[in-house]
C-alpha cells in the first residue's frame, strides 16, 4: 500500500462533491480516475495530492515524506522564466542535486520538443507547450506518487506517445501513476486499474467496454491539418496518406471536416485499437 483513502467526504457550501470514497493506491500501479465534466475527480485528486483537505475522512500515506508530482488540469500560466529558468527554479526548491538536474532538465525538453522555445517565457507559450512545461516539472523528481490531471489536453500526437512513453518508464522505475483523462484509448494498454466517479461515488470498473475504433485514409492533407483535432487518438503517416484512428462515434464529424479540407478519402474501415508505437 502506497496511499490508503479511508471516508473521504467533500463538500463544497453545502454541496456534497465526494461521498464516503474509500480507495487502496498500490506501489507501481497505474490508476484511471474515469467520469464526466464536474463529478469531483479533479477535487479528488487534489486531495490525494495535498493541495484541498477532505470535509470529512482521512488519508493514510506509507511515508510521510513521499515524493509527489502533480499537474493540474490547468496549469498556471502567468510564469515569467524561460521553460529551462523555471525547471531549474523547482527542482533546485525540491532540493535536486545539481548532477541530476544538469542533465535530466535537458534531455526532457528535447523530449518534449521545448528546447526550441527557451528564449520565451512560459507565459508566452502555447497550451500544450505550457501543459509540457507543467508535465516536466512534475516527473523530472521521479516521484513516488505522479498525479495526472488531463495530461493530453492541449498536446500534440508525439506529446501525447512521449507522454506514454515516460509513464511506462517512470513505473518501471518504481513510480505509481493517478490519471484521469477524456476520451481517450492511449492509456488503455497501460492502466492497471479503472475507477469512475459518479454522482461523487466512486466504483471500480471490473469491464472497461472499448469503444469500437474506425481507421480512416486520406490523401492530399498533411498532419498539421489534422494533429489538434481532440477526437482522433493517433495519427500515422505512410508514404502520401495519413491514417487517422478515431472513436467510431467520431468518425463522421471527422469526415465532414476531412471534405471540407479537400482530402480524398481512401477507405474507412473498423480496427482494433493502433499499436502503442504508431500513436
Amino acid at each position: 500500500m502506497l496511499v490508503e483513502l479511508k471516508d473521504i467526504d467533500k463538500t463544497y457550501d453545502r454541496k456534497s462533491v465526494l461521498k464516503n470514497i474509500s480507495l487502496t493506491i498500490d506501489t507501481q500501479e497505474i490508476i484511471a480516475i474515469l467520469g464526466g465534466n464536474g463529478v469531483g475527480k479533479s477535487t479528488l485528486l487534489r486531495i490525494i495530492a495535498g493541495m484541498e483537505r477532505p470535509s470529512s475522512g482521512k488519508i493514510i500515506f506509507r511515508n510521510k515524506k513521499m515524493n509527489i508530482g502533480y499537474v493540474p488540469e490547468r496549469f498556471p500560466k502567468n510564469i515569467r522564466f524561460t521553460p529551462e529558468e523555471y525547471l531549474n527554479y523547482t527542482a533546485k526548491i525540491s532540493g535536486m542535486p545539481e548532477s541530476i538536474m544538469n542533465k535530466s532538465i535537458p534531455d526532457l525538453l528535447k523530449r518534449f520538443k521545448l528546447e526550441q522555445f527557451n528564449n520565451q517565457w512560459v507565459m508566452n507559450l502555447s497550451k500544450g507547450n505550457i501543459q509540457k512545461v507543467g508535465i516536466i516539472q512534475a516527473i523530472i523528481k521521479r516521484p513516488d506518487l505522479l498525479i495526472l490531471d488531463e495530461p493530453l489536453s492541449g498536446l500534440d500526437s508525439l506529446a501525447q506517445q512521449e507522454l506514454l512513453e515516460i509513464i511506462k518508464e517512470l513505473k518501471k522505475e518504481g513510480t505509481t501513476i493517478l490519471l484521469t483523462y477524456h476520451e481517450s484509448n492511449l492509456f488503455h494498454k497501460v492502466i492497471d486499474t479503472t475507477y469512475r466517479v459518479e454522482n461523487g461515488v466512486l466504483t471500480k470498473e471490473t469491464d472497461i467496454v472499448k469503444e469500437p475504433i474506425k481507421l480512416l485514409e486520406v490523401e492530399y492533407l498533411n498532419e498539421s491539418h489534422v494533429e489538434k483535432w481532440d477526437e482522433i487518438i493517433s495519427i500515422e503517416r505512410k508514404k502520401d496518406k495519413l491514417l487517422l484512428y478515431v472513436q467510431a462515434k467520431d468518425s463522421d464529424k471527422i469526415l465532414y471536416r476531412l471534405l471540407q479540407l479537400q482530402g480524398s478519402i481512401i477507405r474507412v474501415v473498423t480496427v482494433e485499437a493502433p499499436e502503442e508505437d504508431n500513436r
